[in-house]
């Protein structure tokens, strides 16, 4: 009797230690655990005061924060979901719906099976069809352009899941009354003789002669077969331009460590299961990719704008052997470059129109229930940039604003106050979109069947820009033409020598004597500070500008003067000759 009370009192201890575990592992995460997979946003902590307390905010706010950093959170929420798992087949991941015998879809993916996505974006059947033909069009169009200045327009459709492995799906009925937006745009571009690649049907043929799955069983994308898929792209791409690219070379298999396995499982990660699952299916293997190329081969730039099924395909082949230039936009919105494609900007930030010239090959990267969504404004805004200039678009855009802002309806539905300083640029997204949405009801050109024969004047600066830039010592005589030509940067040169290659002009490339010029140059500078210095008002402007930028009158005045001869220079008003 006498040792009970030992016994009351340990089990108190180990009680009281359990009991506040949790709370010193949320402290100080003394403990590793494993994190969450997923995209998790960040609770702040809430601030005391007396209105949120009052209006119970406070507590709202602050149950909300401890719920999300309780101590060994982690562990105890894949504990229940492997719960939910096991006894009920249920899972709280939005982005994972559990098919037959432990094969896991995208939602998305499940819904275009069963014809149900497509009214998830537009208002009806035919309105989406007459979007999606607009759009073909576009396409069309846009190519035709992007051929005449040398880039190739393509379009590449990855394989769907749902369609290739439909027997695993959950059960459902179909919408009959819909209609597939892959299917719908492959043949559109059939019929209009757009290139395009629809990698679902290939996979359909071949996924009953390989003994692993061409898309993992827990997996939402393709791994290792991308790269077979990437070798049909690139073979038509040369098809295209009649030239020879290097060549994919697929090699022997190799071992893949355990840890590789997270490409094939990605959505069994979004699951947040306490264990992994039991695959019946094996992984695809993994083979060595090398490049073949020789002198004779063509080493192009490309662009790829599209989803997460291109990161797979970059993965295994080593696009910076076989592509001088390799760019990545993610879903039209990030892009990547640089050699490891690393290096990131957003793409409304970016000179759209100079990027896609820039380029020997654009290929458009979707996979079939995206396209539901068509081609996500790529369409609208390319073919509004190559037949429109930015004076030729923004009248319009002013127009759509100035509707807009006597729009009650539209104010009204403003995540925030328009002020009336800042109503032009708050607006301007919404005006975009109006125009992206229906190009043709605020340009009549895009409205006819035919090709427009409008063109933006800057495809030929940015063209005669690209070829110059191809020839080395032209580009070292402009550097030196630079050096005469005082307060120009090398763009503003490159301008100048493009509107000389249009115009017809001699060419500063050709450019004698610098010494001579740069003395003429001087001069005419020396004149101009003097009838600048004459014009009491220009020199009160000059006075203000140099305020506004932190310079001295002189200073400031010189820099005008300067920019003014440039000018003229490049209007030919000027003569580099010495008199």
């Amino acid at each position: 009797m006498g040792k009970k009370p030992k016994y009351d009192l340990v089990l108190f201890i180990l009680l009281a230690v359990l009991g506040f575990m949790p709370m010193l592992q949320g402290w100080l995460h003394w403990l590793p655990v494993k994190p969450l997979n997923g995209v998790t946003k960040e609770t702040d902590r809430p601030k005391f005061g007396l209105e949120a307390y009052q209006s119970g905010s406070f507590g709202k706010e602050t149950e909300a924060y401890a719920s999300q950093h309780f101590g060994f959170r982690e562990p105890v929420i894949r504990l229940y979901n492997q719960y939910l798992w096991d006894f009920y087949r249920k899972t709280y991941a939005h982005d994972v719906v559990a098919g037959k015998q432990g094969w896991l879809y995208y939602p998305q993916s499940v819904r275009d099976y069963y014809g149900q996505e497509l009214l998830r974006w537009h208002p009806s059947v035919d309105e989406a069809r007459k979007k999606f033909d607009r759009e073909a069009k576009y396409m069309s169009w846009a190519r035709q352009i992007l051929k005449e200045n040398g880039v190739d327009l393509l379009v590449f459709m990855a394989p769907e899941k749902s369609f290739l492995y439909p027997e695993f799906l959950p059960d459902g009925e179909k919408d009959t009354t819909t209609f597939n937006a892959c299917d719908h745009f492959a043949q559109r571009f059939s019929e209009i003789g757009f290139p395009h690649i629809e990698m679902t049907r290939w996979f359909q043929q071949i996924k009953d002669t390989v003994d692993y799955p061409l898309i993992p069983q827990a997996g939402a994308h393709w791994i290792f077969p991308s790269v077979y898929a990437a070798d049909t792209l690139t073979r038509l791409m040369g098809q295209l331009k009649g030239t020879k690219l290097p060549k994919i070379r697929i090699g022997e298999a190799y071992e893949t460590p355990e840890r590789d396995h997270d490409y094939d499982n990605d959505l069994e990660l979004l699951l947040n299961l306490a264990l992994p699952l039991r695959h019946q299916y094996g992984y695809a293997p993994r083979r060595h990719v090398s490049i073949e190329a020789d002198t004779s081969c063509m080493k192009p730039k490309v662009l790829f704008i599209g989803n997460s099924y291109f990161w797979a395909m970059n993965l295994f082949v080593p696009f910076n052997e076989m592509f001088e230039t390799t760019e990545f936009w993610y879903y039209f919105s990030t892009a990547y470059s640089g050699q490891d494609l690393t290096e990131t900007d957003k793409v409304n930030q970016l000179d759209f129109l100079e990027k896609l010239l820039s380029f020997d090959y654009v290929v458009w990267f979707t996979t079939g229930n995206q396209l539901n969504k068509g081609t996500s404004d790529f369409a609208a805004k390319t073919i509004l940039n190559l037949c429109y200039s930015q004076e030729d678009i923004t009248p319009t855009y002013l127009r759509i604003i100035d509707s807009l802002w006597h729009d009650s309806l539209t104010l009204a539905s403003t995540d925030a106050p328009i002020a009336d300083s800042n109503y032009k640029q708050r607006l301007w997204p919404k005006a975009t979109q109006l125009v992206y949405d229906h190009p043709e009801r605020y340009f009549p050109e895009l409205a006819s069947d035919s090709l427009p024969a409008l063109r933006n004047p800057r495809i030929k600066e940015i063209v005669a820009i690209n070829e110059i830039k191809k020839d080395s010592i032209w580009m070292w005589n402009l550097s030196t033409c630079q050096t005469v030509i005082q307060n120009a940067t090398l763009q503003q040169v490159l301008l100048m020598e493009a509107h000389n290659i249009i115009e017809g002009q001699p060419l500063m490339r050709d450019m004698a004597d610098p010494e001579a010029k740069r003395d003429r140059i001087e001069q005419l500078v020396a004149d101009m500070l003097q009838q600048l210095r004459s014009n009491p008002n220009t020199m009160k402007q000059i006075e203000e500008k140099a305020l506004k930028n932190g310079l001295s009158v002189e200073e400031q005045t010189l820099i005008d003067a300067r920019w003014i001869v440039n000018r003229l220079i490049k209007k030919n008003y000027y003569s580099l000759e010495t008199p």
